[in-house]
């Protein structure tokens, strides 16, 4: 297979000796004039922030003054030594950057160090009126109101019952039981299943609310965090607070290595109380289900329940043995863990994800009416379940005119408050000067609060200054009104069309796989080092070029849109075919790996989507379900392409 690039690669060689001999020249002239040196200088200085050289910062601080990005440098000086700036330096940042995205910034980093060294007085009032859904603050703010000795019933944070209980969440749970407004039976599941990756601080400050005769003993509990395979294999259970300490011991040793915990628990198990044993089996059927050990996790999933509901589990738990339990076909117990979830839509029962399901198990187990009216709320979503719940009632999708029929009729007066915008300003020299993350920040500042129309014209805005990830963001936001030309942009297109011809691959396939990775950004460059629109590792660029025997290659060229995309699509081929063909694991393979991809398979055939709902990696399941549901979108809107999701998603042959 031959490339169009190389020519360009060729000639870009040939212009390399020519533009060098300009080069110190243009480099004097642009250092030379103010605007540019000063750019010169907040590069310099967000690159100081990056590696937390605070005196680089700090020496670009003085040629940045006057910059349009001047208070980012600022912030960058201040949150490097934000444990010993002074309340005077921070207040006065806060009050010259009130109301902009890096004085918000600095607001929450504020509240958080106040939080954590308890300078509650001060809390207080840097939080007065200030609206952000950040978890620690919600968390210091629970176990403030709690101190204040409010009689209102606080509404529990969010990160009190998440998987990784921070040391604010921490202190805010343990308030709240103080205050009963938790029950012990919640400060005993907490406490124990805080084993599960989070810290010894926190966990300490639940056992704290556990009562005499339960929480373990300091030195127990160190030891059941630092050592908790040789607690469990010497220990004495005598008493409930060493039953305490060994069950946080099983969760902690189960995270890391489940065969052990499996044959550490398996000749202590008799010690125990039922209830502690099917607690004891669900995290053990959790840690299993993790590592796709199927039998295994049916089989302690079993042992976890009582009669037909299982033990209390958190539902990222549940939500691993409902994935074991789809692999096993084993639909009742799909039913049941999906039960054993919060109400919550993140995460618990009414996520989409656990919606689908839940309808799938009611049709699998006889009951399609049931599952009728799940499927019909679902495929109103034009996400991922959406369009699996439609194929599931035969929904057609709208037609193109139809998505992009409720497209604003915008004139040039609907841009002009983004013209004027400082913020939006901000946006562009951020975004220019390649610092996206910051600029996604910023523009989430100006969008947050928009309607659908106003985040249409905004979408629109970003289209045509180029910055194609906040245009698709930003048409993502709209509740009701859409325009699906905004969501699914084709930027290079001709380039990326060239290269997924060449590589016999679906344009859809190319397209959605490029919106996942880099939102058309050309500069992106990831914290791993991948770069451009396909983002491309510069070994696998190497080793792409030794394919194509391209021996002008060099990984400066990744940067090239064609050669990127050519590589890209030669990538993507080529995993497609080790793959035989499978979509999913095409997509799992591009971004973990296809050892990884293999690995990921069931001693018998799978459906795609269970495949797909059964990755263990959070990032790596949450691209594969976005590239194929996007490459189903692009297939519509160019019309060509397969538009089945199902189809696209296959069935995985057995390992």
């Amino acid at each position: 297979m031959t490339l169009p690039p190389y020519p360009r690669l060729r000639a870009t060689a040939a212009r390399a000796a020519t533009a060098r001999s300009g080069i110190a020249l243009l480099l004097a002239v642009i250092i030379s004039h103010p605007a540019f040196a000063s750019d010169a200088a907040v590069k310099d200085a967000a690159e100081g922030y990056r590696f937390g050289d605070g005196k680089r910062v700090n020496s670009a601080l003085a040629q940045a003054r006057g910059h349009l990005l001047e208070h980012y440098v600022e912030y960058w000086a201040l949150r490097l030594r934000i444990d010993t700036a002074s309340a005077a330096e921070i207040e006065r940042f806060l009050k010259v950057s009130a109301g902009s995205a890096v004085g918000d910034r600095m607001r929450t980093d504020w509240l958080k160090q106040l939080g954590r060294t308890g300078d509650w007085v001060r809390f207080e009032q840097v939080g007065q009126g200030f609206d952000t859904d950040d978890s620690e603050i919600a968390c210091f703010r629970a176990t403030l109101a709690v101190r204040n000795g409010s009689k209102e019933v606080q509404p529990a944070p969010r990160g009190i019952w998440e998987d990784r209980l921070t040391e604010a969440c921490a202190d805010a749970f343990a308030s709240l039981v103080r205050a009963k407004q938790l029950t012990a039976e919640d400060a005993l599941w907490r406490f124990r299943t805080t084993a599960d990756g989070g810290t010894l601080l926190a966990a300490s400050r639940v056992a704290d609310v556990l009562g005499d005769g339960v929480a373990p003993q300091p030195d127990a509990l160190q030891r059941a965090h630092s050592s908790p395979e040789a607690l469990l294999r010497g220990g004495a259970f005598a008493s409930r607070a060493a039953r305490e300490a060994a069950l946080y011991a099983l969760t902690r040793l189960a995270r890391s290595d489940v065969v052990k915990a499996r044959a550490a628990w398996a000749p202590i198990r008799s010690r125990f109380s039922d209830d502690e044993q099917r607690y004891a089996a669900g995290q053990l059927a959790y840690a299993s289900a993790r590592r796709l050990d199927t039998a295994e996790a049916m089989e302690w999933a079993r042992r976890a329940q009582d009669g037909e509901q299982f033990t209390r589990l958190g539902d990222w738990q549940a939500a691993w043995i409902a994935r074991a339990a789809l692999r096993a076909g084993a639909w009742k117990d799909v039913q049941r863990a999906i039960a054993a979830m919060s109400p919550s839509a993140n995460g618990g029962q009414a996520d989409p994800a656990w919606r689908y399901w839940k309808a799938r198990a009611l049709v699998a187990l006889g009951d399609p009416l049931a599952a009728q009216p799940i499927y019909v709320d679902l495929a109103k979503e034009p996400s991922y379940y959406g369009l699996l719940a439609a194929e599931e009632i035969n929904a057609a999708l709208p037609t193109v005119a139809a998505l992009n029929g409720g497209a604003l009729k915008l004139s040039e007066v609907d841009f002009k408050r983004f013209d004027q915008s400082p913020a939006a300003k901000r946006v562009l020299k951020l975004s220019e000067l390649g610092l996206r993350a910051d600029a996604a920040r910023e523009w989430y500042s100006v969008v947050k609060d928009y309607n659908d129309a106003d985040s249409l014209a905004a979408a629109e805005w970003m289209r045509r200054k180029g910055i194609w990830d906040r245009s698709i963001n930003t048409a993502e936001r709209t509740k009701a009104q859409h325009d699906f030309s905004l969501r699914f942009q084709m930027p290079y297109k001709d380039e990326i069309k060239k290269a997924a011809t060449q590589a016999a691959l679906d344009h859809a396939l190319v397209f959605g796989l490029i919106r996942q990775e880099s939102r058309f950004w050309a500069e992106a460059v990831s914290s791993a080092g991948a770069l451009g629109l396909m983002q491309v590792m510069p070994a696998t660029g190497k080793w792409i070029a030794g394919q194509l025997k391209a021996s002008e290659y060099r990984p400066s060229h990744l940067a090239d849109v064609a050669v990127n995309t050519g590589f890209g699509a030669f990538y993507l081929r080529t995993v497609l075919d080790q793959m035989g063909g499978s979509e999913p694991m095409a997509a799992a393979s591009y971004n973990a790996g296809p050892g990884r991809a293999r690995a990921w398979r069931a001693d018998v055939p799978l459906e795609g989507a269970i495949y797909a709902e059964s990755i263990p990696f959070n990032e790596t399941r949450d691209y594969v379900k976005k590239v194929l549901a996007n490459a189903v979108w692009y297939a519509h809107l160019q019309g060509s392409g397969n538009t089945s999701l199902k189809s696209r998603l296959g069935i995985i042959p057995a390992r």
